[in-house]
């Protein structure tokens, strides 16, 4: 396999024309590239958190220090309120085991704050769940006097189907939703920064 397979058709075109750049750009180009392709496959599930850390360390030791703080702050972007627990336990891992790579002494800092991100989109979820909830209730009630009265006359209403219906096509649903997602994303940013700082 080349050393250029691993490359995207726009990373391989650039580097067709890698004349034109100096020997830092092409090395920090080259670095990037393996960066992008050695994450992908961990966010793939093709590599362990363990191949991971020993990659990400190969690769430190070929292009510097820095790819470990690039590897990190790409997967802390990656962050977001509604990614499913497992890709979410996937990044938060992989921040924490790369900077072990690393001489600095922040790793608690960097744990905690993202102990407060995974508080912050448990608390996201039990919100939204607990508002769909009482909405949910409310609704139903009204709605199960109707279907009673329009099965007397014989027609079926789904009332599971249009309770939820009603709910998202609710436009105060959708400005508490609004609201309640604007807020947990500035959160959730504000977080994101304060790691990004650190790595």
């Amino acid at each position: 396999m080349s050393d250029e397979s691993y490359l995207s058709p726009i990373a391989r075109e650039r580097l067709a024309r890698i004349g034109q750049l100096s020997e830092a750009d092409q090395r920090r180009m080259k670095a990037k590239g393996e960066l992008e392709h050695i994450l992908s496959e961990y966010y793939l599930g093709n590599t362990t958190i363990e191949a991971l850390w020993q990659n990400l360390k190969s690769l430190m030791e070929s292009h510097g220090a820095e790819v470990v703080s690039d590897a990190q702050k790409s997967i802390v972007g990656t962050l977001r309120l509604q990614m499913n627990a497992e890709d979410f336990e996937k990044r938060q891992s992989a921040v924490l085991a790369l900077e072990t790579l690393k001489s600095s002494k922040k790793y608690s800092a960097i744990e905690m704050i993202l102990g407060s991100v995974t508080a912050l989109r448990k608390r996201y979820d039990e919100v939204w769940h607990q508002a769909y909830d009482q909405v949910r209730g409310q609704l139903e009630e009204r709605m199960q006097e109707s279907a009673e009265q329009a099965r007397r006359q014989g027609i079926l209403v789904d009332t599971e189907g249009a309770v939820d219906a009603s709910i998202k096509s609710s436009p105060e649903w959708r400005e508490f939703m609004s609201r309640h997602d604007a807020s947990a994303q500035q959160t959730l940013h504000d977080y994101i920064v304060r790691i990004t700082e650190l790595l």
